[in-house]
């Protein structure tokens, strides 16, 4: 059987495959462990304390995972400034980091004050989602065995 792609891959540059590795900073596979996590806090808040605390802790678990989503733009977008101009990313990460705790905190005012959700399964789905960050496998344990 013939191969039917019009380039192989070898003829591929290099280029291509170290952008893809470079702008590769795992925020999908975090986002599904987010998400995850967070659904089965928003079942035994739904099960244990009903609806609205249910609704309190997804949208906990969402800001987390907004929060991901846009530091994975920002990582994105640093990534593409370093090739023009090297050092002039540093900005962008200070930046995503102050966005990060804005948002954080102005979705939990939302929440709380606006939506008037309960805030304790906010708080726990919130914290539960951030446990996403130990559980997505990018950072292996090396014990002094291993060294």
């Amino acid at each position: 059987m013939q191969n039917s792609f019009p380039i192989k891959p070898s003829a591929m540059s290099d280029d291509t495959t170290s952008l893809e590795t470079t702008l590769n900073t795992g925020a999908s596979k975090m986002l599904a462990v987010q998400a995850l996590l967070t659904a089965g806090v928003g079942l035994a808040f739904y099960v244990y304390q009903g609806q609205l605390a249910a609704q309190a802790a997804l949208y906990g678990g969402g800001i987390v995972m907004f929060n991901v989503w846009m530091t994975n733009r920002r990582m994105q977008t640093a990534a593409e400034i370093a090739k023009i101009a090297p050092g002039k990313e540093v900005r962008i990460f200070y930046l995503a980091a102050v966005l990060r705790f804005v948002f954080a905190i102005g979705f939990f005012i939302l929440g709380m004050g606006w939506l008037k959700l309960p805030p304790v399964p906010m708080l726990i789905a919130f914290a539960v989602a951030h446990l996403g960050y130990l559980f997505n496998g990018q950072y292996k344990y090396v014990s002094d065995n291993e060294k």
